[in-house]
């Protein structure tokens, strides 16, 4: 673009499109994200400051201005891209080899990382995760298999957890109908998961960077981290819960929002013929058809999609506009922003309605309880043990006697800078807030911003004034937006050659490095190593007594269930001092009724819960035929076994 043409945007009151521009030049126009210099500490009142570093950024004035200015300016725009074109096709640039060879080897690069990283991921999810499950992980299929059992979307004879209706669990419905209730179903249907989370993070990543390279970089960089533990292991890739849907749910809807803005763009390009323009109109009402839709969807989720997901997304695209100064809170542009916002709200709103009308008074308590406050006499001691929950969750392990300079050490050392660098890069993200331009990509980094501390702040909520404080894992979506914006942070400080680039690069080393330890990690994972798992033993055990229906607690109940492929039914049961008694808890009522043709019953207790069932009176009215104990790495389990259904009806 000319001079002339430059001037003619800038007259129209449109923003000019930004260009991911590597020159000397462009890189000293960036502006100064973090500078050192004392002139840099005379102007820190600008530090955080919400609006844009841009001469033509004024873009609520040009919402009134902009019929007649483009009607004065239009000659001269055309004269000057004419000018311009012939000035290129005389003077057309020579290619660049070593330009041509970086992006080759850019795009070599990143492919061969996302594709490792991916394929570990999978490998995890279809072979290794199986030495790693347990009853926590059977939920999502259970409460499809809830579904296939009713023939309609909620059980009434089930008693949920929580309720998901727009979730993995939908998905894995057909899914039990083709393979059965069983590991099968459960493998494909994460696998599902696995694909919509890494293509849409890859699209999603890709609006904002402006290339596919570090697009996958990003994406293959996320994926490493959600191995770093066995407990985000399990929360991304063992199964399916509402805090990594609320990680989906944002990248789908930025990548729709950032669709919708490129297709209100184009609309606004001179010289459109009159059939462009309608397809431009079709291709945008299209796009916001779809993410209304999905924002319907996700408002079936409950009261964990909207403060996860909803008011997240919606919040942030109205705080983007709303805290600039330089928007008019009275135009049209600021009408659009705010219809869209409310629109958008009312649609999950009439999602939540939908969903309540399903469930017809039905209750998920564990859902309900994450909700409530705890005695804020507690809210100190949650506040103290947030840090170390975090470094937790994010792979520091407690190596008391291990040297630093072993290789375990060196590990540790190595999560301790990755678990504190997700934490404070977006923090570094928020200060570089006016320093995203007035471009899509700013407008989607300044989106990022938002999401993330609004999602920050619902957790903490939770977290120190509520009940989340009892299992680190609960900040799993803290983890999932601090990747995203930190990653996002790295990849456009370095496009824009940004004088934080270097700084951001070097500091998300150790974050790089934590990803491919992790990786290693499960790549070192033995395919059988589901043969050490206890509850894969416990079947075999039953296998071994020829006993394929009975009861036991619940972590040894549902997990065995489906590790045999619904071949060994074991259902969960509560066990005291006072007898034994059915558990309300991812249960249907239908699975304790007794089978005419089932000829023996077993109750699979641990020692401890067999020293409090045979002080009982249930057992001295009722005991087995006959008695049979093991023990399995190294826990001692005893197997009661009765020619009736206890718990029949």
């Amino acid at each position: 673009m000319d001079d002339n043409t430059k001037n003619t945007s800038a007259d129209s009151g449109e923003s000019p499109e930004e260009v991911l521009d590597f020159t000397e030049e462009a890189a000293e126009n960036t502006g100064e994200v973090l500078d050192f210099t004392e002139e840099a500490a005379e102007n820190t009142g600008e530090v955080l400051d919400f609006t844009e570093e841009t001469a033509d950024g004024n873009e609520a004035a040009a919402d009134e201005e902009k019929a007649d200015e483009t009607a004065q300016d239009a000659p001269e725009a055309e004269t000057s891209a004419e000018t311009a074109a012939e000035e290129k096709e005389v003077t057309a640039p020579k290619k660049d080899p070593a330009k041509i060879i970086g992006r080759i080897a850019a795009w070599l690069v990143s492919a061969v990382l996302l594709i490792f990283v991916a394929g570990v991921t999978v490998y995890y999810i279809t072979t290794a995760s199986k030495a790693e499950f347990h009853a926590d992980c059977t939920d999502t299929i259970t409460w499809a298999e809830a579904s296939v059992e009713s023939g309609h979307l909620y059980n009434e004879d089930f008693t949920y957890a929580c309720f998901l209706p727009f979730s993995t669990s939908t998905l894995m419905i057909p899914l039990i109908h083709i393979f059965g209730f069983g590991m099968t179903a459960h493998i494909v249907g994460m696998t599902c998961f696995f694909v919509l989370l890494t293509v849409f993070m890859i699209l999603m990543m890709r609006e904002i960077t402006g290339s596919f390279p570090p697009a996958m970089a990003g994406t293959a960089i996320f994926l490493s981290i959600t191995l770093a533990t066995k407990k985000l292991r399990e929360i991304f890739w063992g199964h399916t819960i509402y805090y990594s849907l609320g990680i989906l749910f944002l990248v789908i809807g930025v990548y729709l929002f950032s669709r919708l803005i490129t297709a209100r763009s184009a609309r606004k390009k001179p010289n459109k013929e009159k059939k462009s323009k309608v397809g431009i109109f079709i291709h945008t009402a299209l796009i916001f058809i779809i993410l209304s839709a999905f924002m319907f969807l996700t408002g079936m989720d409950g009261i964990t999609g909207f403060t996860l997901f909803t008011l997240p997304f919606v919040g942030a695209i109205f705080a983007e506009y709303l805290v600039n100064p330089k928007h008019r809170l009275f135009s049209i542009r600021s009408l659009r922003v705010t219809f869209v916002s409310l629109f958008f709200l009312v649609m999950s709103i009439l999602g939540n309605a939908l969903n309540n009308e399903l469930l017809d008074g039905m209750k998920a308590g564990y859902q309900d309880a994450n909700s409530e406050f705890s005695d804020y006499n507690t809210w100190h001691g949650h506040l103290q043990g947030l840090p170390l929950a975090w470094m937790k969750l994010l792979g520091v392990q407690n190596l008391p006697d291990v040297m630093f300079t072993k290789e375990k050490g060196v590990k540790n050392i190595i999560f301790i800078a990755a678990s504190i660098l997700i934490a404070v890069l977006p923090i570094v993200a928020t200060f570089c807030y006016k320093k995203y331009g007035t471009d899509k990509k700013g407008r989607l980094m300044r989106m990022w911003v938002w999401m993330h501390w609004a999602v920050t702040a619902v957790v903490m909520m939770g977290y120190v004034c509520g009940i989340l404080s009892v299992a680190d894992w609960r900040l799993t979506p803290v983890v999932g937006t601090s990747l995203i914006l930190s990653i996002s942070f790295v990849f456009w400080a370095v496009s824009r050659k940004a004088d934080v680039a270097r700084i951001a690069v070097i500091l998300f080393i150790p974050v790089f490095a934590a990803g491919m330890i992790s990786c290693d990690e499960v790549r070192k994972m033995k395919k059988d190593g589901y043969k050490q798992n206890t509850q894969y033993k416990l079947a075999e055990f039953l296998r071994e007594q020829n006993l394929d229906r009975g009861y036991a607690t619940f972590w040894n109940s549902h997990a065995i269930t489906l590790l045999t492929d619904n071949k060994i039914k074991v259902y969960d049961i509560n066990i005291s001092d006072s007898g034994a008694y059915i558990r309300g808890y991812q249960s249907s009522k239908k699975w304790y009724e007794t089978d005419p043709e089932q000829e023996e019953y077993f109750i699979l207790l641990t020692d401890y819960e067999f020293s409090q069932y045979s002080a009982s009176d249930d057992y001295k009215n009722d005991p087995p035929k006959r008695l049979t104990d093991t023990v399995i790495n190294n826990v001692g389990y005893n197997l009661l076994v009765y020619d009736h259904n206890m718990f029949g009806t």
